[in-house]
């Protein structure tokens, strides 16, 4: 075996290494997204809280009117009676991963009660604390018109 040859097979190597790694840390990522959806539907408060760090933020943005309605607040399980259920369209779904950041930007559809509520786009931001990912915000779009069915 040549010179050559032994470089071309150690450079195959190495990429299909960092390729697999940034394929499992998106799959990790994504994970973590999904557990919010999961323990939102089940109510698991405990596992839901788990998800955040400390005082990760919730923005929402819906038209009212001519203008645009902005609310946030700190994320945290919600206490609704409700059956709340949200899904990503997962052929839609961006992950963007960099050292210790991730964000995750996607369309979704939410339903109550099992009747569609609204649909919208939203993007997780999460961080790498230690060795987990948590969600640091989200940040998503309200609209009751334009979902697709």
């Amino acid at each position: 075996m040549n010179l050559k040859n032994l470089f071309l097979g150690i450079l195959c190597t190495v990429l299909c290494s960092i390729s697999s790694f940034a394929q499992d840390e998106k799959q990790e990522v994504l994970k973590v997204v999904h557990d919010f959806f999961h323990t939102m539907e089940t109510k698991d408060s405990v596992g839901f809280n788990n998800l955040f760090l400390e005082n990760a933020q919730a923005y929402s943005v819906r038209a009212q009117g001519d203008s645009k309605l902005v609310r946030n607040s700190t994320l945290k399980a919600s206490t609704s009676k409700n059956i709340l259920k949200e899904r990503l369209r997962e052929e839609e779904i961006t992950i963007h991963i960099k050292d210790m950041v991730a964000a995750v930007w996607a369309p979704y559809d939410f339903w109550v009660n099992d009747e569609h509520s609204h649909c919208g786009y939203e993007v997780f931001t999460l961080i790498k604390k230690d060795t987990a990912w948590k969600i640091a915000s989200l940040t998503y779009s309200v609209n009751k018109q334009y979902c697709k069915k």
